[in-house]
């Protein structure tokens, strides 16, 4: 478990994970990273699994923390060039804008994600991450940002592949993000690949 409270804006975040049964490396990896014009939170699936898969993702979250923070799109088309020798990797990346309380996201492969609302009346849905077909490293797909709103309160949860699709549906939000990052993996992951969840919470 790793946590952490960084910003602009102020986020914090928590991250559990496990490796494959049997493995000794994760190809799951994360970055959280901060400036004076926001907060670049990011979540790599490196394909398949073991040690190649764990050098596609390292070499991805490398990539990732050299790229521009400004611009989602850039920093993934950056990532794609840099990790191509390696068997590539699915991509979720999302930036908090410290100047306009806004996040831009873009997913490449099937690194899920989703903003919950930090407000319970039922006025705004769930956001769900469009993700993209493709591979990061070798088959790069049309990149088209989203941007929404966020509020003090908003939460966002980022899962690779090995936490399964219902952790989506079983995610009530009053706990801190540590204790959701815990209770999705011990609930929700699959023992046929690495697992990573990452959940951030905007408290300001």
């Amino acid at each position: 478990m790793k946590t952490g409270l960084t910003g602009p804006p102020a986020l914090e975040w928590a991250v559990a994970s496990g490796a494959l049964p049997g493995e000794t490396e994760s190809g799951d990896a994360y970055l959280v990273r901060s400036s004076a014009v926001g907060t670049l939170v990011a979540v790599v699936d490196g394909l398949g699994h073991g040690c190649e898969a764990a050098a596609a993702a390292r070499a991805a979250v490398r990539a990732l923390e050299a790229a521009t923070m400004q611009s989602v799109a850039d920093a993934i088309r950056h990532c794609h060039s840099t990790i191509a020798k390696t068997r590539g990797a699915a991509v979720s990346i999302v930036f908090f804008e410290a100047s306009d309380y806004t996040l831009t996201w873009l997913g490449v492969g099937n690194v899920q994600g989703v903003l919950v609302s930090g407000q319970r009346d039922g006025t705004r849905p769930r956001e769900h991450l469009f993700l993209r077909g493709g591979v990061v490293g070798f088959r790069l797909p049309s990149l088209r940002p989203s941007k929404l709103p966020v509020v003090p309160g908003d939460t966002l949860i980022l899962a690779t592949d090995g936490i399964d699709g219902d952790f989506v549906r079983d995610s009530p939000l009053d706990d801190p993000p540590a204790r959701i990052a815990e209770r999705i993996l011990a609930r929700h992951r699959k023992v046929t690949d690495d697992a990573l969840v990452l959940v951030a919470r905007h408290v300001g």
